[in-house]
């Protein structure tokens, strides 16, 4: 309050000047600025009286008191710096029962309310004081106790205002509150792991109740790098163990058979995935386990790859599709693995041959059978066979070929208790052209007994035992071709 005559400051109960006794009116806000010029005119007044040299001075000062009062008036005056010394004020001294500067902010938003420009200001000013509050939580505490001191006052604060002003946009609305608040929940848990791992790694506990603390920090916290850090040297750790159990399943040298070294890393693969999760830590998500998997894996390709070539050059390609398959049980559908292992059971099972049986017989004379059935010629098991019987007359099956093959695999079998003197020999023809004809076979005669012909282009295959010999009595003799095969 100023003395309106010699323009002294006094206390803003004061009723007569400190300076010159003159009684001070109580006036109103709007009558300030009438006051202030008077004052201006009075002391450049005084000027006028002063000599040359302090009127110099004195006019300085009285610019200098003019500006302040200008600055000072519009300070006093402005909605926005009011809302944010208000809002300030508030938060530094934060007290439950406390709601002095809500109210005084109420004032200033109600006597603005048709101010959209000032409104808007004031929610602008606002929202970057309680962001910093939000963002200023995000910081080091030295016990959980302080954290929560903190946490509290933050979130009360901010509940209180949401509270008051019943979501006000201007101050704080249901989505930004919701939004502070969740922040202010994800950080304050996050803050409290990181101390309680601090506290066990204090007491020097055990790794893992350290690294689950740890491993709930989250990125936005400023803990997180520390905590991160932990938890990445735990899990390092963790799979360099698991690594080395891994390895022990691998005991192969320079004697060791391509079924040996497979076995072996079918052993380790069961072992990587029986222990892929320690301590509740999914240890297969990181890059290093997905390492040691992936060469684990590559091995039981390449070997799977080594024991079907080899059983495909013994003529065992139902061996080679076994170990093909084996693999494939390994792995999931659909994973890369599994996938080229099934274009390899396809490219093996496209080399596997076919019996060349009844569907693709269009004739046959009597004297010639088939059968499906296994048979022991010779004391030695066949699993199919085409016979042939000796009735005097030769004996012929044709079989359509569709021209889809492209070889014929069989073997000629004799019976081993002929006592008559049969003889007879083979003819393979495709489409009338001869492919194949055999030496005379009798009882006694040395003959090629395996067929392997090229029927590539072939339409309709026929197989013919040309033969004049005829049992007697009641015996029967036959020749077979056990287990013909076609190969595409």
């Amino acid at each position: 309050m100023f003395c309106e005559k010699c323009g002294a400051k006094n206390s803003k109960d004061s009723k007569f000047c400190g300076s010159c006794g003159h009684e001070i009116k109580n006036v109103s806000k709007n009558s300030k600025s009438k006051q202030n010029l008077e004052m201006v005119k009075e002391q450049t007044n005084k000027i006028k009286e002063l000599p040359k040299k302090n009127k110099i001075i004195m006019g300085i000062v009285t610019i200098i008191l003019i500006i302040s009062i200008i600055i000072l008036s519009i300070l006093l005056n402005n909605p926005i710096k009011k809302i944010e010394d208000s809002l300030q004020s508030y938060y530094k001294n934060y007290n439950v029962n406390n709601n002095k500067e809500l109210i005084e902010m109420g004032k200033v938003l109600k006597s603005n309310k048709s101010n959209e420009k000032v409104l808007n200001s004031i929610k602008e000013t606002t929202h970057k004081i309680m962001e910093k509050w939000v963002k200023n939580f995000n910081t080091e505490y030295k016990d959980k106790e302080e954290l929560l001191e903190a946490y509290n006052k933050v979130s009360n604060a901010l509940k209180d205002i949401y509270e008051f002003y019943n979501g006000l946009e201007y101050m704080l609305d249901k989505d930004l509150y919701s939004s502070y608040n969740n922040e202010l929940k994800e950080l304050n848990s996050s803050k409290h792991h990181y101390l309680t791992g601090k506290e066990y790694e204090s007491k020097k506990d055990e790794g893992y109740n350290i690294y689950y603390h740890y491993g709930r920090v989250i990125e936005i916290d400023c803990y997180y790098k520390e905590a991160s850090a932990y938890v990445n040297n735990y899990v390092k750790d963790e799979i360099n163990k698991l690594k080395e159990e891994a390895e022990k399943f691998i005991k192969i040298d320079d004697n060791s058979t391509n079924i040996e070294i497979y076995n072996c890393y079918v052993e380790e693969l069961k072992y990587l995935k029986e222990n892929k999760t320690k301590n509740n830590i999914d240890l297969s998500s990181t890059e290093e386990y997905k390492k040691i998997y992936e060469n684990v894996v590559s091995k039981i390709i390449e070997y799977t790859k080594k024991i079907a070539e080899e059983k495909e050059k013994n003529n065992e390609l139902n061996e080679a599709l076994k170990i093909i398959d084996d693999s494939l049980r390994l792995f999931k559908v659909n994973t890369d693995e599994h996938k080229e292992l099934e274009e390899l059971k396809k490219e093996y099972e496209d080399k596997k041959p076919e019996k060349l049986t009844n569907k693709y017989r269009i004739s046959k004379s009597s004297s010639v059978s088939t059968s499906l059935w296994g048979k022991e010629i010779n004391k030695i098991d066949y699993e199919f066979y085409i016979s042939f019987a000796f009735t005097g007359k030769n004996g012929d099956i044709t079989y359509r070929l569709n021209k889809e093959y492209n070889r014929l695999k069989t073997k000629i079998i004799r019976e081993e208790d002929w006592d008559l003197d049969l003889e007879g020999y083979f003819v393979i023809t495709g489409d009338g052209k001869e492919l194949y004809k055999s030496s005379i076979i009798t009882k006694d005669s040395e003959f090629n007994h395996d067929i392997d012909i090229d029927v590539s282009g072939i339409e309709d295959l026929k197989i013919e035992f040309i033969t004049e010999s005829k049992k007697t009595g009641f015996n029967n003799f036959y020749i077979y071709l056990v287990e013909p095969y076609l190969y595409k």
